[in-house]
């Protein structure tokens, strides 16, 4: 479906004219969501998007008030699902024709770096896009985007505060996404974490180079919820899950205070 026929369905069936913030959320993080009233749920199927393939995302925009804010959960697209790079763009296409300014990135990661434990949240001061693609290649309206402060330093600033004042343990760091759909090798793991990876996983860093591209704020949060530091421990879709949804509970708390 076009992209002006996606946005009619939402302005017109659904009354949604502009959302404020948008929560992009990572494998089994829609806990992390706060609590928003006047919630309409609308699934991407009717908005003429596949069915995402990847267990733990919900595959719909939902979208309600919080705090007088219009907030939107998104789910997100991964590169590995189709190989279609326009597809990972299309929910971010939808957001700023929804004159979206703020986007929360979150995602569920490996951990690289040798002090992190999975529970961990470390704050994405920056990220390094080791995919093997950018997101922008073929866009239309080509520009040579910058990426300086594509993680928002005032944002950042506010979510620390949050974190402090709520007593949560905040790491913060550089995350790295590799394409997937496998995990990586104990030798990509080196790899990564002697170039500065923090933490890892297979999303996240196309959706920020997309939304700067389109000029909206990011910030993001990349949640532990496995460990490299155990090489004979293989890493699972089940494990991200479960440790995801056991932690969900103090991004919510951040989450909530960073939107009021």
């Amino acid at each position: 479906m076009k992209l002006d026929k996606i946005i009619k369905i939402i302005n017109k069936k659904y009354g949604i004219e502009k959302i404020d913030v948008a929560i992009v959320a990572g494998s089994g993080q829609i806990g992390a969501i706060p609590d928003l009233e006047n919630v309409v749920t609308i699934p991407y199927s009717e908005l003429g998007l596949p069915k995402s393939r990847v267990q733990g995302h919900e595959g719909k925009l939902m979208v309600g008030t919080y705090c007088g804010k219009v907030v939107a959960a998104v789910s997100r697209y991964h590169y590995y699902e189709t190989g279609d790079i326009t597809l990972v763009r299309k929910p971010f296409e939808i957001l700023r024709e929804l004159k979206t300014q703020t986007v929360v990135l979150l995602t569920s990661s490996g951990g690289l770096n040798e002090s992190y434990e999975v529970g961990d949240i470390m704050l994405i001061e920056d990220h390094i896009n080791f995919s093997g693609i950018n997101p922008l290649i073929g866009i239309e309206n080509l520009t040579f985007t910058a990426m300086a402060n594509c993680y928002d330093e005032d944002y950042n600033n506010k979510i620390k505060a949050i974190a402090k004042q709520n007593d949560i343990k905040l790491q913060c760091g550089t995350f790295m996404q590799f394409s997937g759909p496998t995990y990586e090798t104990m030798a990509e793991v080196k790899f990564a974490r002697k170039i500065g990876g923090d933490t890892v996983s297979m999303s996240t860093a196309h959706d920020c180079i997309i939304c700067r591209h389109f000029g909206m704020k990011v910030c993001g949060m990349s949640l532990v919820v496995n460990s490299y530091n155990n090489a004979k421990q293989a890493p699972s879709h089940e494990e991200v899950l479960e440790n995801a949804q056991k932690a969900v509970a103090k991004i919510k708390i951040i989450l909530s205070d960073f939107i009021r």
